[in-house]
């Protein structure tokens, strides 16, 4: 699936209002468009909302919901073996280390696994 089509439009209307964060929208499209690096996207979201005036921070819905449409967060044993995908949820969290932390929390608490260590990852969701 060639993502520039349906990324290109999510991501043009940030270019005026973030545009001195350049670099970060340049890396964002070049890793959505290429289908590699999903955690590099979720960190460039939490760098333009860090740098986001009050009046453009709602510029930045259609990125956050693009992202939760196509990234997950999956769970896999010390062997790399998937055992859960949950979906990404970004509207909660003020930061990438909050997120993160609050993901690992809710895993802790709410998951048993005969695992001796899980760790958690961003991915691009599978097609259907």
């Amino acid at each position: 699936m060639q993502l520039n089509h349906a990324f290109d439009p999510v991501l043009a209307p940030l270019a005026e209002p973030f545009c001195r964060q350049a670099d970060t929208l340049l890396d964002l499209r070049a890793c959505a468009s290429s289908k590699t690096r999903p955690g590099r996207c979720v960190a460039c979201y939490f760098a333009l909302q860090t740098a986001a005036a009050a009046r453009v921070i709602a510029k930045l819905c259609p990125l956050r919901n693009w992202l939760e449409t196509h990234i997950e967060v999956v769970a896999s044993d010390e062997s790399s073996r998937p055992l859960e995908a949950f979906p990404l949820q970004l509207s909660e969290s003020e930061d990438l280390e909050t997120y993160c932390r609050r993901t690992m929390a809710e895993f802790h608490e709410n998951r048993a696994y005969g695992s001796t260590g899980i760790n958690l990852a961003f991915r691009y969701k599978q097609a259907a």
